[in-house]
């Protein structure tokens, strides 16, 4: 060891035998355990009654980190006296935890680094095996995930060390003018304030700040115009908020906190929300970085570094793969991304000065995989989740005329474990066809997959669109459609069954698209939700039915049947009048005809096990079919009425990582994480 680094840690380590206890006027419990607990360390030489009452000194501290992070370091000498592994440990968590405590924490790495440990090899390390109710982001300063709760608007700080929920109650008002939207919040940098997206009782969006316990609420942005708004960062100061707003157009837009005109940074031609937007200020305030479409036609994202007036924007670490923003690193010289560029998804570095880029990109950690990032603690620990989906395909066989099962469904292996969604037969019953859901938006999520009724062989499909969803078979069996977003628009698209080769047929937010077997007619789902038919030769369109979001069209495309207002009804597709075949109080139902024309299969989701009905299309009596399984999703019959397939997805797993000093902080500061 260098001569000057042995100097170093070991004026650290006299400063904190020599360090005086912080105490308030007003003497805490914590800190009259920690009192005792010194007193019998230095005094009586009791080392293990000393760990006890640091202990308990750490579990009663509470929001006061100085105490409890001296009382680990202190506890962790006393291990070390005694010869106790558990002395690392101790060590290793006010570095992890405690970050903001700047003697405590440089103390905890001297002492690691004579134990043979420099406290800084970057180390992943489960948390919690469970984290499905972990939800938010790394509050600044660390040690807490927190969020809002949508309920009650109180703030929820989930303690990473104790794994405890704590609850600021909001004292303000909260859902009697409105309710929050789904886009995430905003903590100030200094952790006292909260911007947050809100939809008013008349329609318009706003952009809300508040102190944590809901005082201070002001609105700084109301528009009708906007449908969506989303803040993603505060400027330094606090006098600014980052805020993504979608209209024709999506907008990185700069709002005033106290007053003054928005100003649009840059505007962005895409398809919100499939592409990762993200942006945040630098350190000093000076930048602001983003990810966003590359602007081409190709699928990928690509980094932006702009100052924060919107001047000298620049493409960073430019390369034909997909690339999205972390946040910057805590001394501004660096920013952190995700990119698949070496073929997986890893996480990069760029340093850059003066808003250029400055050399090549950096791999830092190899095989990141799908994580989701919530943050980095100021001693460069990385705090991220991750989710496992698994879903199931089930086939099996029924008597349609008497509903009664021949063949119990079995589980039948599938290439991939993410859930399995919207199953379907083709037309011909050559082939079922089903999605693959393995994460989150993204062209390398979403797979088509075809297996063959004879074989059970898969094959899969990548259409070059970045998302896929909502999908059916054309009549011909050849092709599929589905709503799909290509590089800067969403769209209904038809696609090869055999290439994967994708045609825009419309744009426009038209959902649930079904194929007439004219070719020429084309049924969607409008906004409202609206059941509406279109004439694709002349774009003509025609209201069919209102309320209707779950519906199928006949083989011979003469009739549609949809759900609404608790019913399944059934109407001409040329419009008229409509009659009811099945009433349920359930909340929801998906109906599907039988090939032959003559029934409407009718999958009910209320409050017990998803059960299927066989209902005739001219009216009688509906005949429930012994299938009911737990968790059952988008059951489907072959066009021999006797054949059939579902899924069942598990609930999602979720477990809660550190990367542990991933990142070598120089100062105690918070990284930017990008939102």
């Amino acid at each position: 060891m260098p001569m000057r680094r042995t100097i170093l840690i070991s004026s650290v380590i006299v400063s904190l035998l020599v360090i005086p206890v912080v105490l308030s006027q007003r003497t805490s419990r914590a800190e009259l355990r920690f009192q005792e607990a010194h007193r019998k360390e230095t005094i009586d030489g009791d080392l293990k009654s000393a760990i006890v009452f640091y202990r308990k000194a750490i579990g009663e501290a509470g929001s006061d980190r100085l105490i409890a992070a001296q009382a680990l370091v202190r506890m962790g000498e006393c291990y070390e006296k005694l010869g106790d592994t558990e002395a690392r440990k101790a060590y290793e968590r006010v570095v992890r935890d405690f970050g903001d405590q700047k003697v405590s924490a440089e103390a905890a790495r001297a002492r690691l680094a004579i134990l043979g440990g420099s406290g800084k090899e970057p180390r992943a390390r489960r948390i919690l095996a469970d984290a499905s109710g972990v939800i938010g982001t790394l509050f600044p300063g660390g040690g807490y995930i927190s969020r809002t709760d949508p309920k009650t608007g109180d703030v929820l700080h989930f303690e990473i060390a104790t794994g405890e929920t704590k609850r600021i109650t909001n004292r303000g008002t909260w859902t009697d003018s409105g309710e929050p939207t789904d886009a995430d919040e905003a903590f100030s940098r200094d952790g006292n304030q909260i911007a947050y997206s809100w939809q008013a009782k008349d329609g318009s969006y706003q952009l809300r700040v508040r102190n944590l316990d809901g005082s201070g609420l002001r609105t700084i942005f109301s528009d009708k115009e906007y449908v969506l708004i989303e803040p993603l960062d505060w400027a330094p100061d606090g006098q600014a908020i980052l805020a993504f707003r979608t209209r024709d157009t999506t907008e990185l837009a700069l709002f005033p906190t106290r007053g003054g005109e928005d100003r649009v940074l840059k505007s962005l031609a895409s398809a919100w929300p499939a592409w990762p937007h993200r942006a945040a200020f630098s350190p000093d305030g000076r930048y602001v970085a983003l990810s966003c479409p590359s602007g081409d036609a190709a699928l990928r994202g690509e980094l932006l570094l702009m100052t924060a007036n919107s001047r000298n924007q620049t493409v960073v670490a430019g390369h034909p793969a997909e690339d999205e923003l972390l946040g910057w690193a805590p001394d501004g010289r660096s920013l952190l991304f995700l990119s698949d560029r070496s073929g997986t998804w890893d996480i990069w570095s760029v340093r850059v000065s003066e808003g250029q880029q400055q050399g090549e990109a950096e791999l830092l950690r190899k095989d990141f995989g799908g994580g989701e990032v919530l943050g980095f603690a100021p001693d460069g620990s990385c705090y991220y989740r991750t989710t496992l989906n698994v879903g199931h395909l089930y086939t099996g066989e029924v008597d349609l005329t008497t509903g009664r099962v021949l063949a119990p469904p079995v589980r039948v292996p599938t290439r991939y474990l993410g859930f399995i969604d919207q199953t379907r037969w083709s037309p011909d019953g050559k082939s079922l066809l089903y999605i693959s859901q393995r994460g989150p938006i993204g062209p390398q999520f979403n797979t088509l997959t075809i297996r063959s009724a004879a074989t059970g062989e898969e094959r899969f499909l990548t259409p070059r669109l970045r998302f896929i969803n909502q999908t059916s078979w054309a009549p011909d069996s050849r092709s599929i459609l589905a709503i799909g977003i290509a590089a800067l628009e969403s769209a209904v698209f038809r696609m090869d069954a055999e290439s994967g080769e994708a045609s825009k047929l419309v744009g426009g937010d038209r959902f649930v698209p079904r194929l007439c077997p004219d070719g020429k007619t084309l049924l969607f789902v409008g906004n409202g939700p609206v059941l509406m038919r279109r004439n694709l030769d002349t774009g003509e369109e025609l209201e069919l039915a209102r309320e209707a979001w779950f519906y199928d069209v006949s083989p011979n495309g003469r009739e549609v049947s949809f759900f609404a207002k608790g019913s399944v009804q059934i109407i001409p597709i040329s419009g008229g009048e409509r009659r009811e075949v099945f009433r349920t109080s359930a909340e929801h139902c998906r109906p599907r005809w039988t090939a032959d024309g003559r029934s409407v299969i009718v999958e009910v989701h209320g409050k017990g096990n998803p059960e299927i009905w066989e209902v005739q299309a001219q009216g009688g009596t509906p005949r429930k079919l012994e299938v009911s399984v737990p968790g059952l999703e988008s059951f489907t019959l072959h066009p021999d009425n006797r054949r059939f397939a579902f899924a069942v997805n598990e609930p999602a797993k979720s477990d809660l990582w550190v990367l542990e000093n991933f990142l070598a902080a120089k100062e105690s500061k918070t990284v930017s994480v990008a939102k």
